[in-house]
């Protein structure tokens, strides 16, 4: 996963969760989609893509509707503290996203595949994406 990605027009930068902070994201997000997480983590290891993909779609469908606003918000602001956007650190997503809401939602994906390609499976970042599109 590369460390700056366009998105949107404009350059982000990645930077690396402390640990501290990771596991309260890793703990706040497999809570929530654990049971579809961890399907798509067997279905990827079994080499079948189309559950895999199924699998992820249901996990950012759950991610969306059992965390409260403000848990996810909590969660994504977290994530966000570690993210700049044309150079600038994304202190405030409002100011950063208003408008640009599949931005957010990119943005947002892309940061926990930069910080936690090791932790889920690959296949469910192909899927995040694919229902954050949906979403969208």
């Amino acid at each position: 996963m590369d460390k700056t990605q366009d998105i949107g027009g404009r350059r982000y930068d990645f930077g690396t969760l402390p640990a501290v902070e990771a596991v309260k994201v890793e703990v706040a997000i497999a809570r929530v989609i654990g049971e579809p997480l961890f399907k798509a983590f067997t279905d990827a290891k079994k080499g079948s893509e189309e559950a895999a993909e199924s699998a992820g779609a249901a996990a950012i469908g759950l991610l969306a509707s059992r965390m409260n606003a403000e848990e996810l918000l909590e969660t994504m602001q977290t994530v966000f503290r570690y993210v700049s956007c044309d150079g600038q650190r994304i202190s405030n997503i409002d100011t950063t996203f208003t408008g640009r809401n599949r931005e957010l939602w990119q943005v947002f994906i892309a940061a926990l595949r930069f910080n936690f390609s090791d932790f889920f499976p690959e296949n469910l970042f192909a899927s995040l994406r694919a229902g954050q599109a949906a979403l969208s």
